[in-house]
Parts: structure tokens; C-alpha cells; sequence
């Protein structure tokens, strides 16, 4: 029987960095081409939220170098990497802002976004990561409501507060890795 991994999951909006892909992505447009807006709410509203994150990263520059990253998070999975089989980055930011972060700061084994086919985020990641290595154990770093099915199914649930979740999981043993008011 093969043993199962141990996998480190790691959220990206709000919990790898201070701020949102979608949120910079919309102030730029809003800024520098705002004649495209309504264009994103079509795509939003009538394709779904995987092409419009698609349009907004296909319309936007954001360079990663520049991101607002979460150093409490970095410090816990390069303190904490040695008890993981592996490390994945997993966002339901458009896949190739994923990417990049992943690429620039080289501290995750994998990386996984929202591509066309698939919305990265609550439920969906649970299904990516079971897929992805065959029913791992997961311990998982994020911080909104949306993460309640995976932190139900994680061994370890890692949370960075903005103040407004604590309550809302109050009935799962949880750790708090990162303050963020």
C-alpha cells in the first residue's frame, strides 16, 4: 500500500499576498482602459468568472515583483517545508498570475489557478488536490469562508485573520499564522 503525502496547500489572494489579483487587475482597467468594463461584466455575468479572470490577465500588467506579500506566510512554509511532501500553490486567480508568483518566489513544489475549465477555489480545490495526489493529507493556509470545504477536510487548518473569519469557524480546531487588520 502506497503511503499517503503529506501536502501543504497555500491560498494566494488575502493569504499569500495583502490584497486580491481581481482587485488589481479592475483598478487597472478602471484607471487605464475602462472602456473595458463592461466587456468583464458580459464575460462575468454570461461566460462565467473563469473567462473574465482570463480577459483581466490578458488586459492587465501586474508585475509580482511588487506584490504585497504576507512575510508571515513565507515564514511559515519555509519553517515548516521539511514536514511536507509537498508544497502547492493554490488560487483561484487566473492560473498564469499563479504561475508567476510561483515562479518568483520559489518556495512551492507545484502551483494550480483558475484555467477556462475550471474556477479554482472552494470545492474545486479539494477535488484538484485528491486528483492531484491521490487523497493526500492537507494541511491548508487561507483566510475566507469559501475555504470552509477544504479546511473541513484538512488535518491542519492555517488561517490569516483579517478580523472577520475566526467567527465563522469557530467550530474547527484552527491556527492562526498570520494577523491582518
Amino acid at each position: 500500500m502506497q503511503k499517503r503525502q503529506v501536502v501543504l496547500a497555500v491560498d494566494l489572494d488575502h493569504t499569500l499576498i495583502d490584497t486580491d489579483m481581481i482587485y488589481l487587475c479592475l483598478k487597472q482597467i478602471i484607471f487605464k482602459k475602462i472602456y473595458l468594463l463592461p466587456y468583464i461584466f458580459y464575460l462575468r455575468f454570461v461566460r462565467g468568472k473563469p473567462y473574465a479572470k482570463e480577459f483581466l490577465y490578458q488586459k492587465t500588467c501586474i508585475d509580482v515583483h511588487n506584490l504585497p506579500f504576507n512575510d508571515d506566510v513565507i515564514e511559515y512554509i519555509r519553517n515548516e517545508k521539511d514536514k511536507y511532501n509537498h508544497i502547492i500553490l493554490i488560487s483561484g486567480s487566473y492560473y498564469k498570475y499563479v504561475k508567476a508568483v510561483y515562479d518568483y518566489l520559489k518556495i512551492f513544489n507545484s502551483y494550480a489557478g483558475t484555467d477556462l475549465s475550471v474556477n479554482m477555489i472552494s470545492i474545486n480545490k479539494v477535488k484538484y488536490l485528491n486528483n492531484k495526489f491521490n487523497n493526500p493529507i492537507y494541511d491548508y493556509i487561507g483566510d475566507n469562508i469559501k475555504d470552509l470545504p477544504i479546511w473541513k477536510l484538512s488535518r491542519k487548518v492555517l488561517v490569516v485573520d483579517h478580523g472577520n473569519i475566526i467567527n465563522k469557524i469557530s467550530h474547527l480546531k484552527y491556527k492562526v499564522i498570520s494577523k491582518r487588520y
